[in-house]
């Protein structure tokens, strides 16, 4: 996958000596000259049996511009149907936030 120079690692833990994720973000982001996005590639760690995609919600971003609210959509479409546990319903929307927040910085490097 050549454009997956530009990628972004985001790692949200209680504390910084605890050596597992709460909620981890690995994004990847391919754009055009004029900041659409051609293809994206988002997987979460932290919040299921292994690392969760969902490449539907991925595909919503192609062709959109690389801003907030096409973050905020696609961050909703992948936790659409989310079914946490009573202890950990906080992650849900801890992982909404890093979501956005990677594919941010990673459109960001394209820059």
């Amino acid at each position: 996958m050549p454009f997956a120079r530009t990628s972004q690692y985001l790692k949200v833990r209680d504390r910084s000596s605890y050596a597992f994720a709460l909620v981890s973000v690995a994004t990847v982001l391919d754009l055009d000259q004029r900041g659409l996005i051609k293809q994206a590639r988002i997987a979460l760690g932290g919040v299921a049996h292994k690392p969760w995609r969902v490449p539907d919600a991925e595909r919503l971003l192609v062709g959109q511009s690389a801003d907030e609210a096409a973050y905020r959509r696609v961050a909703d479409a992948i936790l659409n149907g989310a079914r946490p546990y009573p202890g950990n319903a906080f992650k849900v929307e801890l992982a909404r936030r890093s979501i956005v927040r990677a594919l941010a910085t990673t459109a960001e490097l394209t820059s």
